[in-house]
């Protein structure tokens, strides 16, 4: 009921009239706020999953997220006051604090600590994995004050916040690999602090102006800049030892039992590793990791222009432009490593099968083992630009019916200014100029964001005269989200693990454009006084469209380009609500 539980919330708020002008609202929260991902079956605990390198398949097994306890403790105090006909026009003043702590415990452990790993079904990898046990501290401090002054016919808010944000990783500890202790022994950490507090100051200025001085013309413009809010273990996170270690090597499945055993490693040879983990002195405690002392939280300035319009009555149009910049990322540098340290190798798929894209590739991979020791900086060099337009056209519900459409297209672009911006070059010519895509560059694909440059959107209701029904639709038509399609390389020298090359700029190839429509009927009956009951139908998917959604992106692989998701099908719903 505090920390464990169904999410226990707890609330107590006082809020309190000064005067007519002035209100104060004060309030104390406490959320427990804990979820676990689990196996299906206790059973799986000790079983090693199998991974096919080649298809990306995984059976037998997985892993078990959590259990996370994020119980947070936070008083809020934020006050209003209206201060009329100062300064020729009216001051609608706010401001506020807030005090949060934030407690962050969660738990990683992979079936059997161990993945089988298989290249076209023959024995190849073993990763043995680490648990992982974690605990963080977080304490954030806020304060904000902003002036909305209208004056005439322009209306004015000025305003400006501050955070304060500090995080540590507390004690905990985790138990050995269960049959390769000399390379993952049990750790016992006894907590570390980064000494870094961060302190951002945020502006935010927004103003309307009404052109015509009859309210149907209305400009309006705003600038902001926003800074990222810190979870626990956001940068102490790189300090903590007892985080997920990995260590992979050759294995040979002597027995043909399809699983990891002690005897079957080629220990001479690391293929990978990671987390806060130097193979090269696997029983040390602590972490010769660091943190940046002059870090810096990730910022957004945004610069918004619009307007609006009433063409005629109850039908209005809008237009904005959005420009966004976003930077000051942060990542974990490799200390006295960096792009120059890679190499350029070319490799070219033996198995294609048919209908998919073998082509030869170009990856880099290390010249000299890779670095363990790293510290979390800001990524330089590094920064995506928005740029996004939207229209809007809306018809107020009036005659028995009302509208809105909207057309929406944004451009998301990741600049590399330099080979300072990444550490491995894989892919970044295929990432730079493209929307989304890893802040560090990488050459992972699974964690490309679904987007889509344009969005239209189109909805209304009508009321049948004399029967009361309503009718009611909403579509949806987008650009179909990308079609990464990749072709993954062999282990790479110097523990540099395997790469996914992409064999087009993200974002050139995409599955088809989507279009689905969803419509309700529903009929209100009046019981008498205020009871009444709302009998509904709701069609989702109308048409029943099965556009492809996604699809495997390995070529050079056994299911290369089998559909993985569609759109849902047709769905009829029929519900009944009951006021009184």
């Amino acid at each position: 009921g505090w920390i464990t539980g169904p999410s226990p919330l707890w609330k107590a708020s006082d809020q309190h009239i000064i005067n007519d002008r002035w209100l104060v609202d004060l309030q104390w929260a406490h959320l427990g706020n804990n979820f676990i991902l689990d196996f299906h079956e206790d059973s799986l605990n000790d079983v090693q999953p199998i991974f096919e390198i080649t298809t990306g398949v995984w059976g037998r097994s997985f892993q078990r997220s959590g259990p996370f306890l994020r119980p947070t403790n936070s008083v809020d105090l934020n006050t209003n006051y209206f201060l009329p006909g100062v300064g020729g026009g009216d001051h609608a003043i706010k401001a506020g604090y807030r005090w949060r702590i934030a407690l962050g415990h969660s738990e990683t452990h992979r079936g059997g600590n161990t993945i089988a790993r298989f290249r076209n079904g023959v024995a190849s990898e073993g990763y043995l994995y680490r648990d992982a046990i974690t605990e963080y501290d977080l304490k954030t401090h806020a304060f904000y004050i902003q002036d909305n002054y209208s004056v005439r016919r322009l209306n004015l808010n000025l305003g400006i916040r501050w955070d304060r944000q500090r995080d540590t990783a507390l004690s905990s500890s985790v138990p050995a690999h269960p049959f390769a202790p000399q390379w993952l022994p049990a750790v016992t950490f006894g907590g570390a602090d980064s000494g870094v507090v961060t302190n951002d100051f945020s502006p935010r200025l927004g103003s309307t102006y009404d052109l015509t001085g009859d309210g149907k013309t209305i400009a309006k413009a705003s600038f902001a800049m926003y800074y990222g809010q810190m979870g626990p273990g956001s940068l102490a996170g790189i300090l903590n030892p007892v985080g997920e270690a990995l260590i992979g090597f050759p294995w040979t499945d002597g027995n043909r039992d399809m699983v990891v055993q002690a005897n079957e490693l080629d220990y001479s040879r690391i293929l990978t590793f990671g987390g806060n983990y130097n193979p090269n002195n696997p029983s040390f405690i602590g972490t010769l990791n660091t943190v940046d002392p002059n870090i810096k939280n990730d910022r957004t300035r945004e610069f918004i222009a619009g307007f609006d319009r009433e063409i005629a009555a109850g039908f209005g149009v809008g237009a904005s432009y959005i420009w966004r910049k976003y930077d000051q990322f942060s990542f974990d540098d490799r200390v006295n490593f960096g792009s120059a340290d890679y190499t350029a190798v070319t490799f070219t798929p033996t198995a294609c099968p048919a209908g998919a894209r073998c082509e030869t590739i170009t990856y880099y991979q290390p010249t000299r083992p890779l670095e363990p020791v790293r510290i979390r900086t800001n990524l330089p060099d590094f920064d995506r630009v928005y740029n996004g337009f939207e229209l809007v056209l809306s018809k107020r519900h009036s005659h028995g019916w009302s509208a809105s459409a909207s057309f929406a297209y944004n451009d998301a672009v990741n600049n590399y200014r330099s080979p300072a911006s990444y550490e491995d070059p894989t892919n970044i010519d295929k990432w730079d100029g493209a929307q989304f895509a890893p802040e560090s560059g990488g050459s992972g694909i699974d964690n490309i964001f679904t987007n889509a440059k344009w969005l239209v959107k189109i909805s209304g209701i009508y009321t049948v005269p004399r029967f009361g029904i309503n009718l009611a639709a909403n579509s949806n038509f987008r650009q179909g989200y990308p079609f990464p399609q990749a072709v993954r390389t062999p282990s790479r020298a110097n523990a540099a693990g395997v790469a996914d090359v992409l064999l087009d700029p993200l974002g050139d190839v995409r599955h088809p454009n989507v279009a689905v429509v969803d419509f309700r009927a529903d009929r209100p009956i009046t019981l008498g006084g205020s009871k009444r009951v709302v009998p509904s139908i709701e069609i989702f998917n109308l048409g029943n469209v099965n556009t492809v959604l996604a699809r495997r992106r390995l070529q050079a692989a056994s299911n290369a380009n089998l559909i993985s998701g569609i759109v849902a099908p047709r769905v009829i719903r029929f519900g009944m609500r009951i006021n009184w």
